[in-house]
């Protein structure tokens, strides 16, 4: 498996528009993208003020390595969410590791 994160940092008052647009990319994936395990988004509620700007994130838990490119990234609405996030961003930061073993607490 692979775990692909993304952090965003919005443009001053694009915040709606970023979440509105995590959640239709999120809509338009469900179901419809095999490799696709598991995804989630929303804003950021850490409050060590380590945040850096950051409001909000998003997790994707995909089968495999080879499927970041060969699936998810050429999935059309992954291209569209692309095409909007340089409007509504000042910055994002992924951060992409192969999952060999979960541990999972009791």
């Amino acid at each position: 498996m692979l775990d692909h994160y993304v952090v965003f940092r919005p443009r001053a008052g694009k915040e709606d528009e970023l979440s509105a647009a995590l959640e239709k990319f999120g809509s338009a994936i469900a179901g419809n993208m095999p490799c696709l395990v598991e995804f989630t988004w929303g804003p950021n509620v850490n409050q060590s003020g380590l945040d850096h700007g950051f409001t909000h994130g998003c997790f994707a838990r995909l089968t495999t390595q080879a499927s970041l490119k060969e699936e998810y990234w050429i999935h059309p609405a992954h291209q569209a969410l692309l095409g909007v996030l340089d409007e509504l961003c000042e910055d994002r930061f992924a951060l992409d590791y192969a999952v060999d073993d979960v541990i999972r607490g009791t």
